[in-house]
């Protein structure tokens, strides 16, 4: 009885209407993301891009310095509907990553099958790697965006239909707008609509390629206005138009030690305290997804011996990034791209073992269900050993109790053990001084303007010593000035709560108290707002080194068209969202 039962459940679950299942993979997909995006603790990159993020669409700025526009215009807009924390943040890596579970179910289903389809979209659902890459990140974001890319670029071919084509360098060009590693996935296009075009024998006309570069050119006119006003005003252009044409190389030579330039050799060969980039780069996908990367790439073995269609564009899309990334930014949350490719060869491979193994009178659908059932545990176990699913970071923690706790009108000093992008980030709605400044500025309170008054002070103390710069074993004097201000407000103020980590250790504790100093402290406290080349929210506007004026009629037309074009790109990204599901219904 029970085994048919099974039977039947396994049926309708491989059955040609799979529209249900999908609606819940997508929810169980937004639901595991959104989960670990409110919990897990932001890495050092995070705590750049968040606090850049804040009113950036109040401050009509194209792009910000190293980075291009959409994720912040989407990220920032998030933070209007949501209020300002860990999960707004993160939102778009949460909501895209659930996207692309359907969007990677539309692209197999019309390569391959129905079943093939929801096998690939179960295994990216439950994918730890994916999972746990649900960060104040692009890459999530933009790999949606490739991979709406790539699915109307197989249709356009499927179809010989330029309208989809079309769309498809839309899309891709959306994609490079939220993070220019998407550039790498170019070279994907072109050689396989080459490569289908001949096979098909096929005519490719220059319109094919005057159509794709236009459309590129459009997408890209934000980031080429940006610049080019910026060039005409200041002298100087974005750090990424710095690098290649050297141009205001002074403005970013601090930040020089950190931007690796591509090295071919390092992909192969070990450089400084690194092991040659390809291994360090697959190493990824095995720490954080053993069991999809098996599979993954056996169904790559499986799919180049048996020549399966469109091995060659899976191959490509992964190969040209891998490559790049592996020569130049070894960092976990890049190599997302790759986790939606290897659950395609991952669920070719499934489902050919099964109709192996069901050869032994093992029903098929049984077999894929256990294959399937055993990656599912195996991933959540990973995902679970970790904590993100069931205790919040430390960072969540002091931001929630920061909002509900902190008196707004306060003045809030944080010690300066805490690395900075996370003071601006947690504090980001109040009246924040670094320890080291208050201390300076209490020297001299008597120079200062305004008037004596008692003010309500927050100290927050990084119990550990070090808390996010991983630097401060090295510098015993810093330790120990900020020892001195903890020792005068544990003396002078009342321990308001301790906030601890996953390990369920103390981290941060909080003191509050009253202190005779001036009005004007807190205005003091606000010019001081400043991270990574920018003052917080962008304000003052006069402090923001790369605002630039326009001159002319000219300039003034042109920096029209870059924003116009900007804000039809932010639509064609939220209308993103209603053409999968569209695409999915149609289906």
């Amino acid at each position: 009885m029970s085994d048919k039962i099974l039977d039947k459940t396994l049926d309708l679950i491989f059955s040609k209407n799979n529209l249900k299942y999908l609606l819940i993979l997508f929810i169980l997909a937004l639901t595991l993301r959104g989960i670990v995006a409110n919990n897990v603790g932001p890495n050092a990159d995070e705590m750049l891009h968040a606090p850049h993020a804040i009113d950036f669409i109040n401050s009509g700025k194209l792009q910000i310095m190293d980075q291009d526009p959409v994720w912040f215009f989407l990220t920032d807009l998030s933070y209007k509907i949501f209020g300002v924390s860990m999960f707004s943040a993160r939102f778009l890596a949460v909501l895209f990553g659930a996207l692309s579970v359907l969007v990677l179910y539309l692209i197999v289903k019309n390569v391959y099958n129905k079943k093939i389809a929801l096998i690939a979209s179960i295994l990216l659902t439950f994918s730890s790697f994916h999972i746990l890459m649900s960060l104040a990140e692009m890459d999530v974001a933009m790999m949606f965006f490739v991979l709406l890319s790539i699915l109307l670029f197989i249709k356009g071919l499927k179809e010989n239909n330029n309208k989809y084509l079309a769309s498809s360098y839309v899309f891709l060009g959306i994609a490079i707008l939220v993070k220019q590693i998407a550039i790498t996935f170019i070279p994907t296009l072109i050689i396989f609509f080459i490569y289908h075009k001949r096979k098909n024998k096929q005519k490719i006309t220059l319109k094919h390629a005057f159509t794709f570069f236009i459309i590129l050119l459009i997408i890209s006119l934000p980031v080429l206005t940006f610049n080019f006003l910026l060039y005409k005003d200041k002298g100087l252009v974005d750090l990424q138009f710095s690098r290649f044409l050297g141009i205001a190389t002074e403005t970013y030579a601090p930040i020089a030690a950190t931007l690796k330039p591509f090295s071919l050799r390092d992909v192969f060969f070990s450089y400084e305290s690194h092991k040659p980039g390809i291994i360090e780069g697959s190493a990824f996908f095995w720490n954080f997804g053993k069991l999809i990367t098996v599979l993954g790439i056996l169904g790559f073995i499986l799919s180049v011996l048996r020549r399966k269609k469109y091995t060659l564009l899976w191959f490509l899309t992964f190969i040209f990034p891998f490559i790049f990334l592996s020569g130049t930014s070894i960092l976990e949350y890049h190599f997302i791209f790759g986790v939606p490719i290897l659950s395609i060869f991952a669920a070719l491979f499934i489902n050919y073992s099964s109709n192996k193994i069901s050869s032994l009178n093992i029903k098929k659908n049984h077999i894929i269900a256990i294959i399937l059932a055993f990656v599912i545990i195996f991933n959540l176990y990973f995902i679970l050993d970790r904590g993100v699913l069931t205790q919040k970071s430390e960072v969540t923690k002091l931001m929630s109790y920061s909002k509900n706790s902190i008196d707004p009108d306060a003045l809030v000093i944080v010690d300066n053990r805490i690395f900075r992008g996370r003071t601006v980030w947690m504090f980001n709605d109040k009246h924040y001084l670094e320890a080291a400044a208050f201390n300076t500025i209490t020297a001299q309170i008597n120079d200062i303007p305004g008037t004596p008054t008692t003010l309500r002070t927050y100290f927050i103390e990084c119990v550990t010593d070090d808390c996010g710069w991983g630097t401060i074993a090295s510098q015993p004097e810093l330790n120990e000035s900020m020892e001195q201000i903890t020792t005068f407000f544990k003396e002078n103020a009342n321990l308001e709560t301790t906030i601890t980590n996953r390990e369920n250790d103390p981290y941060i504790s909080v003191y509050s108290g009253n202190l005779q100093l001036k009005d004007s402290l807190l205005q003091i406290a606000d010019s001081t707002h400043e991270w990574f080349y920018y003052p917080l929210r962008f304000e003052p506007a006069e402090r923001v080194f790369d605002n630039y004026k326009t001159n002319n009629l000219f300039e003034k037309f042109l920096n029209l068209i870059g924003h116009i074009v900007l804000y039809i790109e932010i639509l064609i990204a939220l209308f993103s969202i209603v053409l999968v599901f569209y695409l999915i219904r149609k289906e």
